[in-house]
């Protein structure tokens, strides 16, 4: 049998697990094909290309983001093709796969629950004519009928092959790994809190398949266990694996989700020596509101999570991303701001701001009713409105969403909007939601923009809703605007002061050893003409550095001139290393 497994990916840098786990199992039983596209494609582009593979069998791994584009796909495939199998599985369909199968006459098969030893029983069944009355975790058409299997108990994971036998078609891409299944809380939102306990991989295994991806050079590895520091003497093994086995001269980086406040000191002094860019975390905080975790039976202490985000912010090497739910019960407007002021004030890498999505299976929607939950019946199920919180206010925070991505989480800005928020605004969200009002106002939210019209943008922002100090700001958001772009022809809305005869003097500089070991010594192996391809010295109006320090005090007019060094940037945010210069 021809067999084909496919998914379709958020983003083309994305790649699927649950496919390679798939073809793995069965290896040395089927040939297995894989095909990885996006939702960014059309459907009749995707199906063509499916087609004209010629399989006998598809499968699809469906998710919350593509299982709508997947049904667009099989329903084309089968008018094309009606004799062909098509097999979904994965956690968008797992939940009651006997509707979805009675509403699409297409799906033959579906897989729900751990799909490896169900997949591979299925593909034995069809290929020698026998029945699938016995399959676990299979549901099917008898005649007229459509039949749920009982469920397949949980796999012992040792027995599972690798996913990564083969790192073809995973070049550039994110890679995901995973050393644990299930989930230690019972959190309402997340399918998770249906799942069984925590399953460990084998420790060695897992040590041995990390090895193999750290000498591929792939770039980045993103852990998918729920909690990965669940077990804390484990994870600080396999971080401590990690770090020993780490390339020389690599941007490889591990992205994990932890609970903060369960890292133990232990764990936490070994972080601080982690070096810069090697591990990203992803907190998941979701509210402070001690009523809204009691509703969602999340248990967390934000104070201790306060106190470790803080710590790891000093050590400044490791980027983290806090995250927080809006729409969750009990979380009215103003007990929103609050969360979102608790968790900003962290100052974390990324604060990412979701939206309540209701979906199957989990406690919340249960209670949708006793919530008095509207939300898109179609995925993603997004909650339009609760007891708590109204469309219109969820609208305004999906507008705050979209300016703090624009201008906050990608850091191209950090001095500018320290500057304003500390000269114009005691409440952090407060900025945001004048930003969002501003933003939606003008129209900007309808097209997407260059990075150099964002600097322009909230340059036009400052002036409207703050005005103050406006020439101030400017040499602030110029420095800003350079700390991530050489750019020696400054664009017309930011000032340019040059010094006399700077040109003459800017060769000198760069052609003197002396003061080139001074301000940057690994500049020193190059000629003075790679020098200033490398390099970009601006003159400011007034001593900037002073006011990044203190963004409140006041300053005189003082020019000094800063060299950027765009061959050594931090491998956090990758911004230019400073440092002022005489000329």
């Amino acid at each position: 049998m021809d067999v084909l497994l496919t998914t379709l990916n958020a983003k083309f840098i994305h790649s699927s697990l649950a496919l390679r786990y798939l073809k793995n199992y069965c290896h040395g039983q089927f040939e297995i094909d894989l095909a990885e596209y996006t939702i960014n494609q059309a459907s009749d582009h995707i199906a063509a290309e499916i087609y004209k593979q010629q399989p006998e069998l598809v499968g699809f791994s469906c998710y919350i983001w593509n299982i709508e584009q997947t049904l667009e796909v099989i329903k084309i495939l089968k008018q094309v093709r009606p004799e062909l199998i098509i097999v979904l599985g994965g956690p968008e369909v797992s939940y009651d796969p006997v509707s979805l199968m009675r509403e699409y006459q297409e799906i033959d098969y579906i897989v729900y629950g751990e799909g490896e030893e169900t997949f591979q029983q299925l593909l034995n069944t069809l290929t020698t004519d026998q029945a699938v009355q016995q399959i676990l975790g299979l549901a099917y058409r008898s005649e007229e009928q459509v039949v749920k299997n009982q469920a397949r108990p949980v796999l012992d994971l040792a027995q599972l092959p690798t996913p990564y036998s083969t790192l073809e078609g995973l070049e550039h891409k994110i890679v995901y790994f995973e050393t644990n299944r299930g989930c230690p809380f019972n959190c309402q939102y997340c399918l998770s809190s249906t799942l069984s306990k925590v399953r460990y991989f084998p420790l060695d295994l897992v040590k041995k398949e990390l090895l193999k991806l750290i000498k591929a050079d792939v770039k980045q590895v993103k852990f998918v266990d729920r909690t990965f520091n669940c077990d804390q003497e484990r994870a600080l093994e396999i971080f401590k694996f990690l770090l020993e086995n780490r390339p020389d001269e690599s941007d490889l980086n591990f992205h994990f989700e932890i609970t903060a406040d369960l890292l133990s000191e232990e764990i936490l002094d070994f972080l601080e020596e982690v070096p810069a860019g090697y591990f990203q975390f992803e907190i998941g905080v979701q509210s402070t509101n001690p009523k809204t975790l009691e509703l969602i039976d999340r248990k967390m202490d934000f104070t201790k999570v306060a106190k470790v985000v803080k710590r790891l912010q000093a050590a400044g090497n490791i980027h983290l991303h806090l995250d927080l739910i809006a729409g969750l019960p009990a979380e009215d407007y103003q007990t929103f701001i609050n969360s979102f002021n608790d968790v900003y004030q962290l100052r974390a890498g990324r604060l990412q701001l979701g939206f309540l999505k209701l979906l199957k299976g989990s406690g919340l929607r249960e209670k949708a009713e006793e919530y008095s939950y509207l939300y898109l019946d179609k995925p993603p199920y997004q909650v339009l409105k609760s007891k708590w919180l109204n469309y219109q206010e969820l609208l305004e925070l999906q507008m705050v969403e979209e300016v703090l991505e624009t201008f906050c989480n990608a850091h191209h800005f950090d001095h500018s909007l320290k500057f304003i928020e500390q000269n114009f605004y005691q409440d952090p969200f407060l900025l945001w939601a004048d930003l969002a009002e501003f933003w939606e106002e003008q129209g900007y939210y309808r097209y997407s923009h260059k990075l150099e019209s964002l600097y322009q943008i909230l340059q036009e922002f400052y002036q409207q809703y703050c005005s103050k100090r406006f020439d101030l700001f400017n040499e602030i958001l110029k420095f800003d605007y350079l700390l991530r772009r050489r750019r020696i022809n400054l664009p017309e809305f930011l000032d340019k002061y040059k010094i006399e005869d700077y040109d003459q003097k800017f060769r000198d500089f760069t052609a003197d050893q002396v003061k080139i070991k001074e301000v940057a010594p690994r500049l020193a192996e190059y000629s003075p003409r790679q020098i200033r391809r490398k390099v970009q010295i601006e003159t400011f109006k007034y001593d900037i550095l002073e006011i990044l320090e203190q963004p409140t005090t006041e300053v005189e007019e003082s020019l000094i001139t800063v060299l950027f060094n765009y061959e050594q940037r931090d491998k956090i945010f990758n911004k230019a290393q400073f440092k002022v210069v005489e000329l």
